[in-house]
C-alpha cells in the first residue's frame, strides 16, 4: 500500500471516528429526560409565542368567550397542541380546548418555576403527564396568558421524533465530512508524497549510475530538510565518484610509467642490451627507483584508508610543538636551499606542549613545508611561524578552548578559487595536467594531512591568493586528554 493511500484512508477514518463519536454522544444525550423535556419546553414556548399573536387581534377588538374559545381549538387542531386561557395573577383556567380543566387553577396542578420572562411547568392529569409554557397576551392590566401544552413521555432516542429530524443532517454532514475529507487528504498527500517521490526517483538514478541529480527543496519543514539533506549527499556522491574516477585515471599514469621503465630496463638486462655491468647497474638502479616509489604511492593509499577506519591509533604523548617545527625545518632546510627558496620561522618563544602523536604530527608539517616548497619559484619564501591561542583570540577564532595555531606560507603560485575548497579531497589535484612521473604524488598528501589534524581534535584550513602564494592553518587544541 502505497503512502499516499494509507494518508488517505488515515484522514477518512479520522473525519469517520469524529462524527461517529458526535453521533454516540449525541445519542445519549438524547437519550437523557432532561434533554428531551427541554427540546419540548422550547418547542412550546416557541408555540406559545405564535399563539399570541393569533389571538392578540381578536381580543383587542372584544371577540366574544365562546369566539376566543373557538379560535383556540383552530388553532390546537393545526398545531396539534393544547391550548388554555389563564388569569397571569390566579393561574386560574379561563378556557381550555379539552374542557376538562376550565375553572381549575393551573398553578396548583403541578411544578412551576419561571424562565426569563416565560412561566414553565409541568402536571398529571390522569396517566399523562403534560408539559406547557405560558406567553402574556396583551399587557399586565388584561392579565391574560395563552398556555400551550403537550402530554410528554421520555422516550427512547431512535424512535424520538427529534432524532429523527437530526439522523438526516447528521448522515449529510458524514457524507460532506468523507468528501471534504477526502479532497483535503488528496492535496495534503500530494504535498507530502510529491517530495518523496522526487527523492526515489532520484535515489533510483542514483543508483542506477546518473549521479548528476538533485531535488527540489519544497514541503513542510521536515520535507525540505529531507530535500536539503538529499542533495548535499548527491552532491557528495557526484565529488566521490570524480574523485574515484580522477583517482583511476591518475593512478593508471602513474602505474603505466613506472612499470614500463621497469619492463623495459628488466628487458634490456634479460636479453642482454645491458651488456657491461655499469649498465646492469644502472637499470637495476632504475628499476628500484620506480619500484620504491611505487611502494610510497601503495603506502600513502593504506595510510589513508587505516586513519579512515581508526586502525592506526595515534599515540598520546606530551609534544613540544617548537622543538618538533625547528626539527622539521632543519630536514627540509637543504632542499630549500637547492631551489633558492628562502626558509623563514616566526616561532613565539614558550609554546605549551600539547598530547599527541610526534611523528604524526611531523608528517603533518613536513608535507605542508614541502608542498610550498614545490610551488614557490626561486627567490621566493616560505614562511613557518606559530603562536599561542587563548582567551579573547581564540573567540574571535571561533575556538572554544585556547590552543596553537601553525600557520605554513609561500610566495608561490597560490591556488584558484574553484580548487581551493576541494584540495582536502582524496585524491584531488589542483593541476591534473602536470606530469608528476618525479613526485609520485596520487594527491593523498593533504587528505592524509587533514586525517591526522582532524584525530588531534585539530582544524586546518588554506588561504590563498592566484599569483601571490598560499597559506595552510592548522589549530591544535592545548589540553588533549586522549587521541
Amino acid at each position: 500500500m502505497s503512502l499516499r493511500t494509507r494518508l488517505l484512508l488515515s484522514y477518512a477514518l479520522v473525519i469517520f471516528v469524529c462524527v461517529a463519536i458526535m453521533g454516540v454522544a449525541l445519542l445519549f444525550l438524547l437519550r437523557e429526560a432532561p434533554v428531551q423535556k427541554r427540546l419540548v419546553t422550547a418547542r412550546l414556548t416557541l408555540e406559545a409565542a405564535t399563539i399570541t399573536r393569533l389571538l392578540r387581534t381578536p381580543l383587542q377588538n372584544g371577540a366574544a368567550p365562546d369566539q376566543i374559545i373557538r379560535r383556540l381549538q383552530n388553532i390546537g387542531d393545526r398545531t396539534d397542541s393544547r391550548i388554555f386561557l389563564i388569569d397571569e395573577q390566579s393561574g386560574q383556567i379561563l378556557a381550555d380546548t379539552d374542557n376538562s380543566l376550565t375553572g381549575r387553577n393551573l398553578f396548583s396542578l403541578g411544578v412551576l418555576q419561571r424562565l426569563n420572562n416565560t412561566l414553565v411547568g409541568e402536571f398529571n392529569e390522569g396517566d399523562t403527564r403534560w408539559l406547557y409554557s405560558t406567553r402574556q397576551v396583551l399587557d399586565r392590566r388584561n392579565a391574560l396568558e395563552v398556555v400551550a401544552a403537550l402530554p410528554y413521555e421520555a422516550t427512547p432516542a431512535f424512535s424520538d421524533p427529534i432524532f429523527g429530524a437530526l439522523l438526516q443532517p447528521l448522515l449529510i454532514a458524514l457524507v460532506l465530512a468523507f468528501a471534504v475529507s477526502i479532497v483535503l487528504a488528496i492535496l495534503v498527500t500530494r504535498s507530502v508524497v510529491r517530495p518523496m517521490q522526487h527523492v526515489a526517483q532520484a535515489a533510483q538514478k542514483i543508483a542506477a549510475g546518473d549521479y548528476d541529480q538533485t531535488v527540489p527543496v519544497e514541503g513542510s519543514r521536515e520535507v525540505k530538510e529531507l530535500g536539503s539533506d538529499f542533495n548535499q549527499m548527491a552532491l557528495q556522491v557526484r565529488s566521490t565518484q570524480q574523485a574515484q574516477r580522477d583517482f583511476l585515471a591518475n593512478v593508471s599514469h602513474e602505474l603505466k610509467t613506472p612499470l614500463t621503465s621497469i619492463q623495459g630496463f628488466a628487458q634490456a638486462i634479460q636479453d642482454g642490451a645491458a651488456g657491461d655491468s655499469a649498465s646492469i647497474r644502472k637499470s637495476a638502479s632504475i628499476i628500484f627507483d620506480e619500484a620504491t616509489r611505487m611502494n610510497r604511492m601503495v603506502g600513502e593509499l593504506l595510510d589513508l584508508a587505516r586513519i579512515e577506519t581508526g586502525q592506526i591509533v595515534m599515540r598520546s604523548e606530551s609534544v613540544q610543538l617548537d622543538q618538533l617545527l625547528q626539527n622539521v625545518i632543519e630536514r627540509l632546510a637543504l632542499r630549500a636551499q637547492a631551489g633558492g627558496v628562502t626558509l623563514l620561522t616566526d616561532i613565539a618563544a614558550g609554546l605549551p606542549a600539547i598530547r599527541g602523536d610526534g611523528d604524526r604530527l611531523a608528517q603533518v608539517f613536513s608535507n605542508l613545508i614541502d608542498n610550498a616548497l614545490k610551488h614557490t619559484p626561486s627567490g621566493g619564501k616560505v614562511t613557518v611561524a606559530a603562536r599561542m591561542l587563548s582567551g579573547s583570540s581564540a573567540v574571535k577564532r571561533g575556538k572554544p578552548i585556547g590552543g596553537v595555531e601553525i600557520t605554513v606560507a609561500d610566495t608561490g603560485t597560490g591556488i584558484p578559487p574553484e580548487d581551493l575548497s576541494r584540495i582536502f579531497e582524496r585524491f584531488y589535484q589542483v593541476d591534473k595536467s602536470r606530469v608528476k612521473s618525479k613526485t609520485g604524488s596520487l594527491g593523498l598528501g593533504l587528505a592524509i594531512v587533514k586525517e591526522i589534524v582532524t584525530a588531534h581534535g585539530g582544524t586546518i584550513h588554506a588561504e590563498s591568493i592566484v599569483g601571490l602564494g598560499t597559506k595552510f592553518v592548522v589549530w591544535l587544541p592545548v589540553e588533549r586528554a586522549k587521541v
